[in-house]
């Protein structure tokens, strides 16, 4: 008797219920979520103000019915669509079932969970409420693209196309990728120049590198009255600032440094777009991918951030490992020699792309590359810089010690500390590497690029540097997309996407896994491009949301009728200034008067012949120096608009002069107080001219005296003359006159005329 694995014929009830459940597994949950996705993406769309019920679930319960109203109306529209493909489908394949309709139209229908997920990233400030869950949402979308993009281009791509070959229209994509260049520089450069007239900078630090670029134009070598010590290297050595000086000459003020900044780093898509081409051979590859770099938010948060030496590490950086793959050498070490003079510590940095060089096969060149710039700067620590430090723990420099507060427990063994920590516990290291705050930050560098520098071999060494700068800082800025110290890591991680792509691409493991190569090439290309859309949109700087600062502060894109007006009134102070006067500055009007010799950070007087003051920003302490040196009449308010006041210095004989009148002003009160007080009741209808008399007589005996002996060694005993409060101070509209300002204070004070709107 025959026996098989087969049982018993079971009913027709069974099986049909044993496929169904089949079919809902295979297909039928995705389904059911790409039917209801319409409805949740679509329904919030009808109230901006109401989309925080995504994440806050806050609805009433005519809104709740309202919304399950439109998921259901979703659900039965998809229905609908599904059946009629299966309907268009039957008239190829009549035998075709619709649990297998459903299941192919679920392959490509699925790229519509995009967007309920894109309906949430619009809920108003909830990259900075939720950070891990708008996190959670970049990835998902990420990987839905991808997923939907290597379908489509394995559908559409035929059999033997090779991606990385010449494209058919070299020209067409150079095109597209100046067109993008110079559509960032237009309009980071507007960003930049409005966040700077809002008063959006500061002394820290456009203020400090305008007044340390300016001071080097005049012949000043890093010269900056606004650090301690009055030169740059307390902090930093950057004798790239002799060439930047040679631009600012054309035009000496902080826009400058702003426009040039913004050019520099878009000029950074240049080495990538030759990169890519080399390793990738198809332009169309390297202009996308400069377009990713322009869309970078990482780029966008050290471009906005005032202005700063470091970020001229970006563009030269990938010029050294274009350089270094080409044999270049020339002008590699021209490029190697700018790494140097752009700061100190950036031959940190030389000494892994020298580690590069070495792995790749060009031994001498990583050698001298790395010999040149520990030499360079063991002599610079030693004998051009404050203080030998690495990171400058000493009283007469800026300590960086703070930066590793977390990693040196013991602040006098300074980078040593770093080190034993790093050594001795490295699980505390890890630990201070795996924060939440700093894994969002390395997930929003990485997400963009589909972490791809992480398969390009041999040239993920030159990231280990930036990696290891951020990761072990425990200073929150330094893990921040909105300050400078990115630029240490993004550019060596781009310089690594061609050779990333092309290892995933060309990699043994896709084909055991049976991906196609073409379709992958393309997909990850434009997955790097939609990764970086989707966190560019929350953290960039092109499109408003809540997370992006342009540094300390918030970018306000169109300036407010207060804002034209509160910088029209610090352009008029600006031109009244002498340009050789010495200036105390608040920090956010401190980058409008800091291209000047003397300029110092509030409450810093020193010898400053005015104060411009952002008073609106006061705190207590504030109040009460102003106040104290205004009663010492060491200044007079000249005029105050838009909470930005400007006050002049009084010289010495003034300052006699206008005491002797407070005092006998005082001294005429008291004495008409005390007559009047000894005036008996009795009398209260004699000659009232008589107690008038004697006040008077009393009040100028004392007058004339008090000048006397106040203004001891003067030509005159005569009373000093009453000055009018009115006639120094002035408080209205934009277009009043600037009353006393003019001249430089001198002894004896001069009138000084009034000035027009600049």
């Amino acid at each position: 008797m025959s026996q098989t694995n087969e049982g018993p014929a079971r009913p027709r009830w069974e099986r049909a219920i044993t496929e169904m459940f089949r079919g809902l597994w295979e297909w039928g949950v995705l389904f059911c979520l790409i039917a209801v996705s319409l409805g949740l993406a679509l329904w919030p769309l009808r109230d901006f103000e109401a989309m925080r019920f995504i994440v806050k679930n806050d609805l009433s319960v005519v809104h709740r019915s309202q919304a399950l109203l439109a998921v259901l109306v979703s659900m039965v529209v998809t229905t609908a669509g599904y059946l009629l493909v299966w309907l268009r489908a039957r008239r190829r394949e009549p035998g075709l079932a619709v649990g297998e309709s459903f299941r192919r139209t679920n392959r490509f229908a699925f790229v519509l969970l995009i967007l309920p997920l894109l309906t949430a990233l619009g809920v108003q400030r909830i990259e900075v409420k939720q950070p891990v869950f708008t996190s959670f949402l970049l990835v998902t979308i990420t990987g839905l693209a991808c997923l939907f993009l290597y379908r489509v281009f394995a559908r559409t791509l035929s059999p033997g196309h090779e991606p990385f070959q010449p494209a058919r229209h070299p020209r067409r994509a150079l095109a597209f990728f100046i067109a993008a260049v110079v559509g960032y520089t237009v309009l980071i450069t507007s960003y930049a120049v409005i966040d700077h007239r809002n008063l959006g900078t500061a002394i820290y630090d456009l203020g400090i590198y305008d007044n340390l670029v300016w001071q080097t134009a005049h012949g000043h070598f890093l010269d900056c009255s606004l650090i301690k010590g009055g030169n740059h290297v307390v902090a930093h050595f950057d004798p790239i600032i002799a060439l930047i000086a040679l631009v600012y000459r054309l035009y000496m003020h902080a826009e400058t440094l702003l426009v040039l900044q913004t050019v520099w780093l878009a000029s950074g898509a240049i080495p990538l777009y030759m990169l890519a081409r080399r390793r990738l051979s198809n332009e169309w590859f390297a202009a996308i991918l400069g377009l990713i770099y322009v869309l970078y938010p990482a780029l966008h948060g050290v471009n906005m951030f005032d202005f700063h030496s470091l970020a001229f590490v970006v563009p030269s950086a990938m010029w050294a490992v274009y350089l270094l793959d080409t044999g270049g050498f020339k002008r590699y070490w021209l490029v190697v020699a700018l790494l140097l003079i752009t700061r100190e510590d950036i031959s940190l940095l030389n000494c892994f792309i020298g580690a590069y060089a070495i792995l790749i096969g060009r031994t001498r060149t990583g050698l001298v590359t790395i010999a040149v710039s520990l030499t360079y700067l063991v002599l610079i620590k030693m004998y051009a810089m404050a203080d030998s430090g690495l990171i400058m723990d000493g009283k007469a420099a800026v300590s960086y010690a703070y930066f590793y507060a977390e990693m040196i427990p013991h602040k006098s063994e300074g980078v040593r500390g770093l080190a034993v920590t790093a050594l001795t516990n490295p699980l505390y290291a890890l630990q201070v590497s795996f924060k939440e705050e700093k894994l969002l930050y390395f997930l929003h560098l990485l997400l963009p690029l589909l972490a791809l520098p992480f398969a390009a071999g041999k040239k993920l060494v030159l990231s280990v540097y930036g990696l290891l700068f951020i990761g072990l800082a425990t200073r929150h800025h330094v893990y921040s997309l909105h300050f400078q110290y990115s630029s240490l890591l993004f550019p060596m991680l781009f310089a690594a996407i061609p050779d990333g792509l092309r290892r995933v691409t060309d990699g043994p493991r896709v084909k055991a896994l049976g991906i196609e190569r073409a379709p992958l090439a393309w997909t990850l290309l434009f997955g790097m491009l939609a990764a970086t859309l989707v966190t560019t949109i929350k953290y960039g700087v092109i499109v408003p949301n809540a997370s992006f600062k342009a540094g300390w502060n918030r970018l306000a894109r169109i300036p407010t009728p207060e804002m034209h007006e509160r910088y029209l009134w610090v352009q008029q102070i600006a031109a009244t200034i002498e340009p050789d006067a010495a200036v105390t500055m608040t920090s956010a009007v401190g980058p409008h008067f800091s291209n000047r010799r003397k300029a110092y950070h509030w409450p810093n007087v020193s010898d400053a012949d005015y104060l411009v003051l952002n008073v609106k920003s006061f705190k207590k302490e504030d109040d009460r120096r102003l106040k104290r040196l205004l009663d010492k009449k060491q200044f007079r308010l000249v005029q105050e608009e838009h909470g930005v006041a400007l006050y002049v210095r009084i010289d010495e004989e003034e300052a006699a002069l206008m005491r002797t009148s407070e005092q006998a002003e005082k001294a005429e009160k008291k004495a008409a107080t005390s007559a009047s007080r000894r005036k008996p009741a009795a009398t209260a209808t004699t000659d009232p001219g008589a107690a008038t008399e004697i006040a008077t007589g009393t009040a100028t005996g004392i007058a004339t005296a008090t000048a006397s002996g106040t203004a001891s060694g003067t030509a005159t005993t005569d009373p000093a003359p009453k000055r009018a409060p009115a006639s120094t101070t002035s408080k209205g509209g934009a277009g009043a006159p600037l009353s006393g300002t003019g001249a430089k204070p001198t002894t004896p004070a001069k009138p000084t005329p009034a000035v027009a709107p600049r």
